[in-house]
C-alpha cells in the first residue's frame, strides 16, 4: 500500500503531468502533417500479413472512424511513451533529497522544453515541406478509373497498401507480395495468370519502376492499351483503342504543388515511352521550384534514366544538400557517382547509406555494386551475404544474388564458395541463357584447378 502511494504521489503536484504531456503531445505533432506516412500505415494494416500492430490498429481506426481517429491513434502512439517516459523521470528524481532533487527536477523539466521544441520545429519548420494534396500522395484518378471496369485488377505489389486505402475492393487477395512481384518482373507469368482468371485492368503506382517488364510489354501488346498515365502511376486497359499521350494537369493553389505534380508525372511519362514531354514536364517543375528537395531528386532520377549521369550527379548533390539525410538523393548520388567512375566516392557515400539503412536490399545491392568496383571485395562479400540472407526471410527469389556472391568469392581466389553458390544458382532455376553462363563458370573454374 505504501509503495501504490508513492507511486502516484507526483500527482499530489500536477505541473510534471502536465509538463510530460504537453511534451508528449508536442512530440507528436509532426506525424499530423505527415499525411503521405498516415496512408501508408493504414494501407499496410489493410493489406500487408506482416504489418505491425500499429499499423493493423490504425488501419482499424481508419475503418471505423476515418482519417481523424486514425490520425489521433497516430498521434498517441508517439506522445503516450514520451508522457510515460517524461513522467517516470520526474518521478524518479521526487525521489531524490536535497539539492539532487531540485537538479534532477530541473534537468527532466529542461528535457521537457527541448522535447517540445523539436516537435514544434518538426512540425511547422520542417527540412521540406510536406505535401498535403491527396491527388500528389494517392493515384485516386486511376483507382477511379479502374473501379468503373469492374473487374479482376492487377496492382503491382509496392501499390497496393495506397490502393488499398481508396479502393479496397481492387485489391486481389489471391495474389501475395511475391506472387505480384513475380508477376510484375515476368509478362509471361503474367500472361498465364491473365488466361487462368483474366485481368481487366492493370493499375501500376508506387515504386513504377519495379513493374518495368509488365509496362513494356502492355505498352506493346495489341491486347492492351494505356488509358491513363499520370502523376501517380499507369493504368492498362483490355482493348484496342490507341495509347493517351498523357493526361492534363490540374490546377494547383500553389507553383510548388504544381512542380511536385509536373516532377512525379515526368518519371511515369518516361516508363511509358514520352520522353520528350518527360524531358519537358521535368524542365517546368525546375522552373517553378528547382530548389526544393521533392524536385531535385525527382530531376535526377530522370536524369539516371536517361543516362545522363553527370547532371544526375549535379541534381542529386544539391537534394543532398538541401536534405542531407534524405534517401532518395543519397542513393541517386551513389548511384551516379558509381556511373561516372567515381568509385571511392560511391563506396564512401553508399557505405552511410547502408549504415542508416541496413536492411534496405535496393541500398545493399548499391553497396555491393560500389565495393566491387571499389576492389573491396570482402565487403562486397559481406553485404551480399546479408542481402541473401534477407531475400531467404522474404521468401524472394535468390538465383541472382547467388550468382553475384560465386562471382565475389571467385574474385577473391575461393573456388570451393563459388562453386557452391552457382550450384545454388543452378538449383533454384535459371533462364537458358543464364544457366549456360553459369556451367561456363564453373568449367572455367574446374579448368583451374586441373590446371593447378
Amino acid at each position: 500500500m505504501v509503495r501504490f502511494a508513492n507511486a502516484i504521489s507526483i500527482l499530489k503536484n500536477p505541473l510534471p503531468v502536465i509538463a510530460s504531456l504537453a511534451a508528449g503531445v508536442l512530440a507528436a505533432l509532426p506525424g499530423l502533417f505527415d499525411r503521405a506516412g498516415i496512408i501508408r500505415s493504414v494501407g499496410s494494416g489493410l493489406v500487408s500479413g506482416s504489418a505491425s500492430w500499429g499499423d493493423w490498429l490504425t488501419a482499424l481506426a481508419f475503418q471505423y472512424g476515418g482519417w481523424g481517429l486514425a490520425e489521433a491513434l497516430r498521434l498517441a502512439f508517439v506522445a503516450i511513451p514520451w508522457f510515460a517516459g517524461l513522467l517516470l523521470l520526474f518521478w524518479v528524481a521526487g525521489r531524490l533529497r536535497g539539492l539532487p532533487r531540485t537538479l534532477a527536477t530541473g534537468l527532466v523539466g529542461a528535457l521537457c522544453l527541448f522535447v517540445s521544441a523539436m516537435g514544434i520545429g518538426g512540425a511547422f519548420f520542417p527540412a521540406t515541406l510536406p505535401i498535403k494534396d491527396l491527388q500528389l500522395l494517392a493515384p485516386l484518378a486511376l483507382v477511379e478509373m479502374a473501379k468503373s471496369e469492374h473487374g479482376r485488377v492487377f496492382v503491382n505489389p509496392s501499390a497496393r497498401p495506397c490502393v488499398a486505402v481508396f479502393g479496397e475492393s481492387l485489391i486481389d487477395r489471391s495474389l501475395t507480395e511475391k506472387l505480384g512481384s513475380d508477376l510484375a518482373n515476368s509478362p509471361e507469368k503474367w500472361r498465364a495468370e491473365d488466361r487462368a482468371k483474366p485481368f481487366s485492368s492493370v493499375l501500376i503506382s508506387g515504386r513504377v519502376f519495379e513493374a518495368k517488364p509488365l509496362i513494356q510489354h502492355l505498352l506493346d501488346a495489341p491486347d492492351w492499351y494505356l488509358a491513363r498515365v499520370d502523376n501517380q502511376g499507369l493504368l492498362f486497359l483490355r482493348g484496342e483503342k490507341p495509347d493517351l499521350a498523357g493526361s492534363p494537369v490540374p490546377n494547383f493553389g500553389s507553383a510548388r504543388e504544381r512542380a511536385v505534380y509536373l516532377a512525379q508525372y515526368a518519371l511515369n511519362l518516361e516508363i511509358a515511352g514520352f520522353r520528350t514531354l518527360a524531358t519537358t514536364s521535368m524542365g517546368e517543375a525546375l522552373s517553378l521550384a528547382g530548389k526544393d528537395y521533392e524536385i531535385l531528386f525527382r530531376a535526377a532520377s530522370l536524369s539516371a534514366s536517361q543516362s545522363h549521369w553527370e547532371r544526375a550527379r549535379k541534381q542529386a548533390t544539391a537534394a543532398a544538400k538541401e536534405q542531407p539525410g534524405g534517401y532518395e538523393a543519397n542513393y541517386l548520388l551513389a548511384l551516379s557517382l558509381l556511373e561516372t567512375r567515381a568509385f571511392d566516392k560511391a563506396l564512401e557515400c553508399s557505405s552511410r547509406l547502408r549504415a542508416k539503412y541496413p536492411d534496405d536490399p535496393g541500398v545493399l545491392l548499391l553497396h555491393a555494386r560500389a565495393a566491387r568496383a571499389a576492389h573491396d571485395y570482402s565487403e562486397e562479400t559481406k553485404t551480399l551475404d546479408r542481402l541473401l540472407e534477407l531475400a531467404k526471410k522474404s521468401n524472394t527469389p535468390t538465383a541472382r544474388i547467388h550468382i553475384f556472391l560465386a562471382q565475389s568469392w571467385a574474385q577473391r581466389g575461393f573456388p570451393e564458395q563459388a562453386v557452391s553458390h552457382y550450384q545454388a544458382a543452378l538449383a533454384e532455376g535459371l533462364s537458358k541463357e543464364d544457366a549456360r553462363d553459369v556451367r561456363d563458370e564453373l568449367a572455367t573454374i574446374e579448368d583451374k584447378r586441373l590446371k593447378h
